[in-house]
């Protein structure tokens, strides 16, 4: 039996001088079900040399994965 799951995958970089500081990464499952998140810091340097700028760029990142789910929650409600 096949069972398939819809995603919603959502990527992004916070970038300093042009160079990739952390990656992050979110897949959001369409049924509501989960929602995996990561981030990954690739240059140690420049982010500890601009936390500020990075964990700001986390911030934002987290709230466009917040504002997908609350989404698909409301879409879900709509259809129930």
């Amino acid at each position: 039996m096949l069972k398939t799951m819809k995603n919603i995958t959502l990527t992004g970089n916070s970038m300093i001088d042009d160079q990739q500081v952390v990656y992050m990464n979110a897949s959001i499952s369409t049924e509501g079900e989960r929602t995996n998140s990561s981030s990954a810091i690739q240059n140690r340097e420049l982010y500890n040399a601009n936390k500020a700028q990075c964990r700001a760029d986390i911030a934002a990142f987290d709230q466009m994965v917040y504002e997908i789910e609350d989404s698909i929650t409301v879409e879900q409600e709509v259809t129930e």
